[in-house]
C-alpha cells in the first residue's frame, strides 16, 4: 500500500514538473493555449536566456579578467528587443 502511495506522489510530482516546463504554471493538466500566448511564453523564455548569458559574462569578466563588453551590448540590445515584442505581444493579447 505504502509502495501504491508512493508511485502515485512521484507520478503526480513528475506531471508537475513537465507540465511546468512546458507551459510555465504549476498544473496537472496543461490548458490550452492560444498561439499568441505561446509566443509571450517563447519570448519570455528567451529574455531569461538572454539575462542569464549576461549574468554568465559578468562572472567570466570578473573571474578571469576577460573583456566581454562587445558581449554585452549585443546582449543588452537582444534584451531590449526581446522586451519590445513581449509588450506589443501582450497589447494582442488583451
Amino acid at each position: 500500500m505504502k509502495k501504491a502511495v508512493l508511485l502515485i506522489v512521484v507520478l503526480v510530482g513528475a506531471l508537475l514538473v513537465v507540465n511546468y516546463q512546458r507551459t510555465g504554471r504549476w498544473t496537472l493538466v496543461p490548458t490550452s493555449m492560444s498561439a499568441e500566448a505561446r509566443h509571450v511564453h517563447d519570448l519570455e523564455e528567451q529574455l531569461k536566456s538572454v539575462e542569464a548569458q549576461m549574468s554568465q559574462a559578468g562572472r567570466t569578466a570578473s573571474i578571469g579578467g576577460m573583456d566581454t563588453t562587445a558581449d554585452v551590448s549585443a546582449l543588452m540590445e537582444k534584451k531590449q528587443r526581446l522586451e519590445k515584442e513581449i509588450a506589443e505581444a501582450r497589447k494582442k493579447i488583451r
